[in-house]
């Protein structure tokens, strides 16, 4: 397994994630804490997209997503470090999903350092946890922080990863029969939606931890009915959603009913 020391004369670095959220503001205190303790830089990440219905043909000519993710970037660094920075900051602003941000971003660093939660519930429960992505696919020590500055992390999968996950809730387990080992995946789910008159197409794509699957599906509107695109919209997505899970189902089966594929 690969040293994240670094060598003689290579930057100590320290990657947080920002995303304006008071756990993300803790996680950048805590950093910025470690740094001075340690001499790193700290490098302050802020990923943006744009949102999901920004279809492949469909023109990306507002550059206000971009702008409020960059004074999120800007206004968070200075709220929590102030003009009188103790150690030196970096801030990127990315496009792309968070979690592949950060997970590259971290690449070659001493840690990645992130807030326990940032979204809201559904957002959540919809693209999965970008902190548990990062402990468990992270190629050095994740550091979990939630918004009281204490820091921990999830659970990693068992002899899974080659990345430690770093914690500093100082619980006892004396006594104590040591839970089994959580296995953590997550899958992201992608859909393209393009509305062309009366036809919506979408193509969804679903990584399922590394089995990527794909999915067409298009709705049309009767000439007799009243225009309605969301209607449109919802037929097309439920397709592609009901597709994805028939495939999803027919390989479950086969991996049942064939045991070479465990």
């Amino acid at each position: 397994m690969a040293s994240n020391q670094p060598t003689p004369g290579q930057e100590r670095r320290i990657v947080v994630g920002i995303d304006g959220s008071e756990p993300s503001k803790a996680a950048l205190r805590w950093a910025v804490g470690q740094a001075v303790l340690t001499g790193a830089v700290v490098h302050a990440v802020a990923a943006w997209e744009y949102p999901a219905l920004y279809g492949w043909f469909a023109p990306m000519v507002d550059e206000g997503f971009e702008q409020a993710a960059h004074r999120t970037l800007t206004a968070e660094v200075d709220d929590v470090i102030g003009p009188e920075r103790p150690v030196a900051i970096r801030e990127s602003l990315v496009l792309g999903h968070a979690a592949q941000v950060l997970l590259e971003a971290a690449e070659g660093a001493d840690l990645l350092v992130l807030g326990s939660r940032g979204r809201g519930t559904f957002a959540r429960t919809l693209l999965g946890s970008v902190s548990t992505r990062c402990a468990v696919h992270g190629a050095c020590p994740v550091v979990i922080v939630r918004a009281d500055g204490t820091a921990s992390a999830p659970p990693p999968p068992a002899a899974t990863t080659g990345a430690a996950v770093t914690t500093t809730t100082g619980a006892s387990t004396t006594g104590e029969q040591a839970p089994q080992a959580v296995r953590t995946k997550d899958w992201q789910l992608s859909l393209h939606v393009v509305e062309d008159r009366d036809t919506t197409r979408v193509h969804a794509v679903l990584d399922a931890d590394g089995k990527v699957l794909h999915s067409d599906a298009l709705s049309r509107r009767n000439p007799r009915d009243t225009p309605a695109p969301a209607v449109g919209d919802d037929f097309a997505v439920g397709r592609a959603l009901v597709d994805l899970g028939h495939q999803l189902l027919r390989a479950g089966v086969h991996s049942a009913t064939d045991p070479a594929e465990e």
